[in-house]
């Protein structure tokens, strides 16, 4: 189904967002090493007091192409650093192949967010010097919820992305969507997860809208063509975030809050 009663954006934005969570990462070709790990985690210190290590470890068995021979098992171990302010609501992950920024509800504005993460690059780039980046992204889980009258939401009503099923199957007590799609104009791939989640505001249901915005073709090395980038990103989002939003939305859920998204 294609919206077209939706504007392509909405430059004020929204004075209260319904981001849960905003993250930018960069992602590095060739991982870091635990030390390199470590004074990154240092120098992050200042700006994010509460660390905890993060350990991912995966097992699996190599079999020999003979029947009966023997097997091996091949044990993986990566490590990073989880940091995050007093509040808890920003975090900042060095992890073997990538540093990622994020901000927790409530999100305060791009501008904000986007200052924090460049002063975390330019941290990072002192400690680290040149690294090749292999992919730049910028990803928002946004919550949208719904008032609820009666045991279904129709979140067609709300939403313009939704899951199509035959007669029988309906009316949805749940139901989810992915999608990707490219844009040319930014070089980017843009990953579209929508579905129903629990709420936790009581008489409403809650639908996720999570746009993940990714660059893995030429991508910038240098420090303004990211930021750049960063920006476009966050533009492109934006236009898609009205596109899957309907009218009846904005006008009954989002009525009166802009400024500021």
């Amino acid at each position: 189904m294609t919206a077209t009663n939706t504007p392509a954006t909405r430059p004020e934005g929204y004075k209260y967002p319904p981001v849960t969570e905003a993250v930018i990462g960069i992602n590095f070709a060739e991982n870091l090493s635990k030390t390199l790990l470590k004074s990154v985690s240092d120098k992050l210190a200042k700006n994010y007091p509460i660390h905890q290590q993060l350990q991912n470890i995966s097992v699996g068995i190599e079999l020999s192409p003979q029947a009966g021979k023997d097997r091996k098992t091949i044990t993986e171990v990566a490590e990073g650093h989880r940091r995050s302010s007093q509040d808890m609501t920003e975090l900042a992950l060095a992890l073997p192949n990538s540093l990622v920024v994020s901000q927790l509800a409530p999100y305060p504005s791009w501008a904000t967010f986007s200052k924090r993460f460049m002063r975390d690059w330019k941290l990072l780039k002192k400690t680290l010097g040149y690294r090749e980046i292999k992919r730049i992204g910028v990803r928002y889980i946004n919550r949208i919820d719904i008032p609820a009258t009666g045991p279904l939401v129709h979140n067609e009503q709300f939403l313009n992305v939704f899951p199509q099923v035959p007669d029988i199957l309906s009316p949805l007590m749940a139901g989810a969507v992915q999608t990707i799609s490219y844009f040319e104009d930014i070089k980017c791939q843009l990953t579209l997860n929508s579905g129903v989640v629990e709420s936790p505001i009581l008489n409403h249901r809650s639908f996720l809208l999570d746009l993940d915005v990714g660059r893995e073709l030429d991508v910038p090395q240098n420090d303004k063509e990211i930021f750049e980038l960063l920006e476009a990103m966050r533009l492109k989002k934006n236009q898609v975030f009205e596109a899957c939003i309907s009218q009846r939305a904005r006008d009954e859920i989002f009525n009166g809050n802009r400024n500021g998204k």
